[in-house]
């Protein structure tokens, strides 16, 4: 017994020594208040031990979940870091992408990640625009053509279910999915160029899960959870932070969405036991949980 418990430990860290030696570049905003995005993935990756660089694309004052908020557009500041560590020489084992902001930083956006996946990175995409059947307030019809540009060098998405079906062009967001109907939206995204595909949130026959497709072996997952009568900003960026540092460790598309389920599970459960009214999840307080 002793044995086997030495073994996991030496195993465990010896992935955390080897997480150090990989590079990740998160691109998505940063806001001064509340943990999504920026915020988010670089406290999760950051404990899952990996060498984290990133570069707001926006800075935002707040979530949106309040109603109100300033955003500063960083573009000029993003070109200008690119072409700095272009020249130092720095790269990336994988690039995850989130919220962008216009066609000029998206057109950047793609040119790099392009340039970054022919030196053999592994490109993430979020395409942040929509939840509850509709696009964010202050986007619009071209910014769904923006992010089917960036999903194209993409080698795994992660769009919530509304998301999936303004990509894949469907003229509604259906409540519910047959299983059939499910593949369908999948068929259409991969007909669009997306690759291994992860809608973080919609129900196939009534039971709400993560439904997964791997490009590699054509096999499709679903995982299913429970509802929570929550209404928190920041879920689906745990999800994907989560997600991307769990399958760069296993390179395993269904292992790495259990791993990330049983997590967001635990921590949600924490997070119920003290919630205090908080919009989003004071991510700190929780990381513990990842050991």
């Amino acid at each position: 017994m002793q044995k086997d418990i030495n073994e996991i430990a030496q195993a465990s860290q010896a992935t955390l020594v080897q997480n150090k030696n990989v590079p990740i570049l998160l691109l998505s905003d940063f806001p001064s208040y509340g943990t999504v995005a920026l915020r988010m993935a670089s406290a999760v990756l950051g404990k899952l031990h990996y060498d984290v660089f990133s570069l707001p694309t926006a800075l935002v004052s707040n979530t949106l979940n309040y109603g109100k908020a300033e955003i500063l557009d960083t573009t000029e500041y993003l070109f200008h870091s690119l072409s700095v560590w272009k020249e130092l020489g720095f790269s990336f084992s994988a690039l995850f992408i989130g919220f962008v902001l216009g066609n000029a930083q998206v057109n950047q956006i793609y040119q790099f990640a392009k340039e970054e996946k022919e030196k053999g990175s592994y490109i993430f995409f979020d395409p942040i625009m929509a939840d509850h059947g509709k696009l964010y307030n202050g986007l619009q019809k071209k910014d769904i053509e923006s992010r089917k540009q960036l999903m194209q060098v993409a080698d795994c998405i992660f769009p919530n279910k509304t998301e999936a079906c303004l990509l894949a062009d469907l003229k509604t967001v259906p409540d519910n999915f047959n299983l059939d109907e499910a593949k369908e939206l999948i068929y259409s995204l991969a007909q669009k160029g997306a690759k291994n595909i992860c809608i973080t949130s919609m129900k196939i026959d009534e039971m709400p899960c993560i439904f997964l497709y791997e490009e590699s072996t054509k096999e499709f997952h679903t995982l299913p959870y429970t509802e929570r009568k929550l209404n928190l900003g920041g879920t689906g960026d745990l999800f994907s932070s989560l997600f991307i540092g769990k399958y760069l460790q296993v390179k395993n598309f269904l292992s790495a969405g259990e791993w990330t389920l049983q997590k967001i599970n635990s921590i949600l459960d924490a997070f119920q036991e003290k919630n205090h009214g908080e919009k989003t999840i004071p991510i700190e307080e929780y990381l513990p949980i990842l050991d």
